[in-house]
């Protein structure tokens, strides 16, 4: 339950938001769909960031800038009605429900990581970087956001930044016994193409032990590789993505069905553009 005494702020800039984030127990606020599954007796305060003109959708220098209080039905309906950011659009339209997607934004979601999230896999399939301010202000890979340990610093996340890819044929997928149930995990897969050859490969699930993994040894394999229906299960040896165990599925399992939605997925990238 959150104090009795919480406090809310509305800064009018990014710079003011970053130093009311420094105190003790103040956090920022944007969906807020994620703040009761935190330990909210310890929230004190909470950072309103609807003045921050952060909601937004640009195309400049080759690129997709996602403002971080975008949410993720905003990134859907532009998909949508710009045929454009396809694999991120097809991702997040499988995450939880209608109005939830009105609320969630995507800078909420990269902040918390949860292990159920649908953002992460696409965005680091796509090259994609995130820009902050505040404590280690830059701009990242979302790999390096993570990997690196700046999630954890006091920060804001600015914008997400999507390279344009005409190029890439991707399919994604999640694992969840019902439709609104959090996803065990999170697949993507992307390749960029020079005709029938593949020129660059990623795989990568989350949900995994370490939150994300990246399977470079397929990856390096499948680099250079012409498209042919043999390669789902030449890779299938690459495949070793690590679980936990917990009260529903113990980890051996989980890696059983993660390793089953691979070869999937690559056999119908491959059966869809031979």
């Amino acid at each position: 339950m959150l104090s009795e005494n919480l406090k809310w702020y509305f800064p009018s800039s990014v710079s003011q938001a970053v130093e009311l984030i420094q105190k003790p127990g103040v956090i920022l606020h944007a969906g807020g769909t994620r703040i009761l599954k935190t330990q909210s007796k310890n929230i004190v305060g909470l950072v309103d960031v609807g003045n921050l003109k952060l909601n937004y959708i640009k195309f400049k220098n080759n690129s997709f800038h996602i403002g971080s209080a975008t949410t993720f039905n905003d990134v859907i309906k532009f998909s949508k009605e710009n045929n454009c950011l396809k694999m991120l659009g097809a991702a997040l339209s499988q995450a939880a429900s209608t109005p939830l997607r009105n609320r969630i934004t995507v800078g909420g979601s990269l902040k918390d990581f949860p292990l159920w999230s649908n953002l992460y896999a696409p965005l680091i399939t796509i090259d994609a970087k995130i820009e902050i301010r505040g404590d280690k202000s830059g701009i990242y890979s979302v790999e390096e956001y993570v990997s690196d340990g700046i999630i954890k610093s006091k920060h804001i996340i600015k914008e997400i930044i999507v390279p344009e890819n005409e190029n890439i044929i991707w399919k994604v997928k999640r694992f969840a016994l019902l439709k609104f149930e959090y996803p065990l995990f999170n697949i993507a897969i992307a390749f960029k193409m020079n005709g029938k050859i593949i020129e660059d490969a990623k795989l990568v699930i989350t949900g995994v032990k370490n939150r994300f993994k990246r399977f470079k040894k397929a990856e390096k394999f499948l680099t250079g590789q012409k498209l042919s229906n043999n390669l789902s299960d030449e890779i299938e040896k690459f495949i070793e993505p690590k679980f936990v165990s917990d009260y529903k599925y113990s980890a051996s399992y989980k890696e059983t069905v993660a390793k089953v939605y691979f070869n999937e997925l690559l056999s119908e990238i491959i059966r869809e553009n031979l």
